[in-house]
Formats: C-alpha cells, sequence, structure tokens
C-alpha cells in the first residue's frame, strides 16, 4: 500500500471508532512526518524509534508533546496489528524506557491567599474581576470557562455548568457568595453589550473575548503588583493555569477530600476503586457542595 493510501486508511479507520477531527488532523502530521522518514513501517527498529526521538527533541518539543506523538504512532501500530500489515507494536517498550519518566512537580506560580484578595481586589472593571473570581472559585480550564454561554450560568440555584467537551462530561460547579454579587453585577453589564449567547462578551460588538484576553488582562493587573514578570522564569509568570493550581492547592490545604477536588476539577477517576459503585464519577453531591463551601478562600 502506497503511503497516501496507508494514511488515509489509518485516518478512516480512526474516524470510524469516533475520533475529532482535530485528534484526525493531529494524527495525520505526526504519521506522514513518521513515514516521510521510514516509508516501511513494517522494518522501523529501536534505532530508528531513536533516531525519530532525536529528531522531534531538535524541534524543542516538550515531552507532552513527545508522549502525544509516540502515542499516536502505537494507535498506528495497533491498527497496522489489525489489519495483518505488522506483527508486534514496537511502541510500547521505546515508550517504557525513553517517554514514561516521573511527572516532575508543577512549577507554574502558586499565589497565596493574601495574593490573590490583592489581586482581585485591585481590578475594577466588573467584566475582568468576574472572569479572574470565575477561574479562582473554580480552577477550571481556560478553554472550559471560555466556552460558557449565558444559559449554562443560574444563579437562582446558584450553579455554572461547564459544558461537555471530547473526553469530558458536563459537571456542575456551585457559587458561592461572593461569585454570585460578582457575576450578577458582570450580567447587568453584560445585558447591554451582548450581541451573542457567549457569557463573556467584548465591550464593543458584543462577542466572544479573543481566547488569550485573559492573560493579556492577568499580565495587566499582576505585573504592577509583582506578581507577574512577562519574561520571566515559569514560576514567575501568572497565566490562567496558576488559578487551577491555586484552587487545588488552597482546597486540600483547607482538609477537602483528594476525590472530592478530582470531582470538582473535572480530573478522571478511572484509578479510583469506588467508581464502579453506585456513585457516578461527575457527581457534585451536596456533601462535596457543603465541603466546597467550607474550604473554598474569601477573596472579596
Amino acid at each position: 500500500m502506497e503511503k497516501t493510501e496507508l494514511i488515509e486508511a489509518f485516518i478512516f479507520d480512526c474516524q470510524t471508532r469516533g475520533r475529532t477531527k482535530h485528534t484526525l488532523e493531529s494524527y495525520r502530521g505526526i504519521v506522514k512526518e513518521f513515514l516521510n522518514l521510514f516509508p516501511d513501517p513494517g522494518l522501523v527498529s529501536k534505532h530508528d524509534l531513536r533516531d525519530f526521538l532525536s529528531h522531534l527533541q531538535k524541534r524543542e518539543l516538550k515531552i507532552a508533546t513527545l508522549k502525544t506523538c509516540f502515542s499516536t504512532l502505537s494507535t498506528f501500530y495497533d491498527f497496522l496489528i489489525y489489519e495483518e500489515m505488522a506483527e508486534t507494536n514496537p511502541i510500547l517498550p521505546f515508550r517504557r524506557r525513553y517517554l514514561d519518566k516521573p511527572i516532575k512537580n508543577d512549577r507554574r506560580q502558586l499565589l497565596s491567599v493574601k495574593s490573590m484578595k490583592q489581586l482581585i481586589g485591585s481590578i475594577e472593571p466588573i467584566r475582568e474581576q468576574a472572569m479572574l473570581l470565575t477561574l479562582a472559585k473554580h480552577g477550571v480550564r481556560r478553554d472550559e470557562y471560555l466556552c460558557l454561554k449565558d444559559e449554562n450560568i443560574d444563579l437562582r440555584r446558584n450553579e455554572i455548568i461547564y459544558p461537555q467537551k471530547a473526553k469530558r462530561n458536563n459537571r456542575v460547579l456551585p457559587i458561592d457568595d461572593e461569585l454570585h454579587d460578582v457575576l450578577m453585577e458582570y450580567k447587568r453589564w453584560r445585558a447591554k453589550h451582548e450581541t451573542s449567547p457567549w457569557f463573556w462578551v467584548t465591550t464593543f460588538g458584543g462577542g466572544k473575548i479573543h481566547k488569550d484576553y485573559t492573560n493579556e488582562v492577568l499580565a495587566y493587573y499582576a505585573e504592577p503588583l509583582g506578581l507577574h514578570e512577562p519574561n520571566g522564569p515559569l514560576e514567575k509568570r501568572l497565566t490562567c493555569h496558576c488559578f487551577r493550581k491555586w484552587f487545588t492547592h488552597h482546597l486540600f490545604a483547607k482538609g477537602m477530600d483528594e476525590t472530592s477536588i478530582m470531582i470538582l476539577r473535572g480530573d478522571s477517576l478511572k484509578g479510583k476503586a469506588w467508581t464502579g459503585s453506585y456513585l457516578e464519577p461527575n457527581e457534585l453531591t451536596e456533601q462535596i457542595k457543603k465541603e466546597y463551601f467550607k474550604c473554598i478562600p474569601k477573596l472579596l
């Protein structure tokens, strides 16, 4: 089978198995690059794989990206085995030797509760304050909070529904009194500007804010407080992901159960023994809500 035909057969197989469009494009690019160097995957040796890893490392890719590349190649070889075009998957032992390294501690900056209060309190525009307070109170990923629509915010029930994404289920997070008041004020501001269903909207035009706007807001307000060095090392910069680290650290420091934190964060619970019992892994129980309200720091 020609290289192009082989790639298309692999992509069609993955598409049939329900992979997303984004995943398929990622698969296509990685496998194409691999086959450009090694046209016959059945003859690839461990030395070839090491050369390919070195080839990728020269581009200074992060370890997570390298793992993704070889995970894709492992999926590709599973396809070849299924189609009886290969007998073994050489990626598995290679990954164990070269890529399955212990995860290092997250070097991102961890703000104290005092510093987070200082940051949130320094912001006067209600939209920007609401954005950062939501990130701090919920510790969500940037794409999750940017994809919120007005219908996802229920201030009567004090809940925010974060919509389902690939590999993630809908989850409902509670709104405490501080966040409720700020979101209520923001909704009044939003009503004068919105022209779209997105919850976080621009001042002019009322459409969805740009994905990089939140980090721009962080830099603007955090740098004068000495909480952000734009050109500094990772532990000196303040980004959206720092809020996820802050949320996790301070809930745990307050004594919240690890599993409850994982549910709030939307993490996978496959390794938890109780997930096969009556409690659904993504279920936000009343007990977790009580723990949350008890442990989440006050910021205003």
